[in-house]
């Protein structure tokens, strides 16, 4: 009988019999041992949250302080018995905020103040603790954050500066960056303008002459036509990638637009020769939303290039279907391909490995398909064929949700 549980001797207003039949001296006996070990608990966790190095405190359900340990007491002087807002100086309603919604089980709360008396900033661990009389008690755990509140104050400050200094380097970049594109940009220019000008003036040199045969005049009237015609496609383009306007959205059928371009490559015999083009949809294809003379702008000039590539033998497939939201276009020729060297740069303006041409188309062409919100890619395998591909969103986003 001896190991049956007691809630409470005396609890009911007597005493179980079982007791009465236990020798005084043992039931002395546990109970001195009963609270020898109540004692030796209780003195243990006091060494320990005496010997804390964060601050530490415990209030009753009235607010008012139960213990406090050494570093506490050290920080901010005795106040056991003193009710918890009156010590440390702060408002009635800090010990509520602390107290509310917090039952025997918790959940504990964590808060940070700032102590007029010592000026340092604490961070604190609000627990409940239980009570063997069933009443419940506050365990808090003070902890002094002045200095990591500095370091992150010091931390924030350095971190706006570092961006100010990166964004600055930025633009600075960018800057440089513009500028050594615009040198490159004049010197592709002047280097596509000299050669027209060097033959209109040629030509009138030529006319100022006074025995020039009819025939040779008229020569020389069309060459100077000519190169007056080529100079204004170069400025023309050179104004087309300079000055590029918004694309007008329109939803439509795609492959109207494509099957038109095929027809108008095949009318051009000298482009095409024997090259046999191709247009291949998906039966599925919906309507998309493009500007239609640009992107037409874009399938020309893609195609164009494969033809001149194919120099009048092969084939050009154009192909377009729709996938994942997003409109593509593929155009392939199996002419000799593009060498692996000029593929990072065949979109840069004035890059050209043509006798003539500006250089400006392809770099046009991406910039019509990002002004759609697409992409541009290339692949090639030399001496097997080139891949074009052109996607872009089937539905533009407006403005505001871009």
């Amino acid at each position: 009988m001896i190991g049956k549980p007691v809630l409470s001797i005396g609890e009911f207003g007597f005493e179980p019999q079982w007791i009465e039949t236990l020798p005084r001296e043992t039931m002395t006996k546990v109970s001195k041992e009963s609270n020898d070990r109540i004692r030796d608990e209780r003195d243990r966790l006091r060494a320990i949250f005496e010997n804390l190095m964060d601050g530490v405190f415990i209030t009753d359900r009235d607010f008012r302080v139960e213990f406090m340990n050494q570093d506490l007491r050290y920080q901010f002087g005795d106040g056991l018995g003193r009710k918890c807002h009156e010590f440390f100086g702060l408002s009635p309603t800090n010990c509520l905020q602390c107290h509310e919604g917090m039952s025997a089980f918790g959940p504990p709360h964590r808060l940070e103040w700032t102590s007029l008396l010592t000026r340092c900033t604490y961070d604190m661990l609000v627990s409940p603790l239980s009570n063997p009389d069933g009443t419940t008690s506050r365990l808090h755990i003070l902890r002094d954050v002045t200095e990591q509140k500095k370091l992150e104050s010091q931390l924030l400050i350095y971190s706006q500066n570092l961006e100010t200094k990166v964004a600055k380097q930025a633009d600075r970049l960018r800057r440089q960056e513009r500028l050594a594109l615009l040198g490159e940009i004049a010197s592709g220019l002047a280097h596509e303008i000299r050669t027209p000008l060097g033959a209109l003036l040629t030509g009138i040199k030529l006319l100022e002459k006074s025995d020039q045969q009819e025939s040779d005049k008229e020569m020389v009237l069309s060459l100077l036509k000519k190169e007056t015609l080529r100079l204004k496609h170069i400025l023309s383009e050179f104004l087309a990638y300079a000055r590029p306007g918004k694309p007008n959205m329109i939803s439509g059928v795609l492959s109207n637009v494509l099957k038109e371009t095929v027809a108008q490559l095949q009318q051009d015999s000298e482009l095409s020769g024997d090259v046999q083009i191709t247009y291949e949809s998906a039966s599925d294809e919906t309507t998309c939303d493009f500007d239609r003379a640009k992107m037409k702008e874009v399938f020309l000039n893609l195609a164009v290039n494969g033809l001149q590539a194919l120099d009048g033998e092969g084939t050009l497939r154009l192909i377009s279907f729709q996938s994942q939201g997003q409109q593509w276009v593929q155009i392939i020729d199996n002419g000799p391909g593009i060498d692996a060297e000029d593929l990072e740069q065949i979109f840069k303006p004035f890059f050209t490995r043509k006798q003539e041409g500006t250089g400006l188309g392809l770099a046009i062409a991406q910039g019509i398909v990002e002004d759609h919100g697409g992409r541009i890619r290339v692949n090639s395998s030399p001496g097997r064929e080139t891949t074009f591909t052109v996607s872009w969103p089937i539905t533009a986003r407006s403005e505001e949700s871009a």
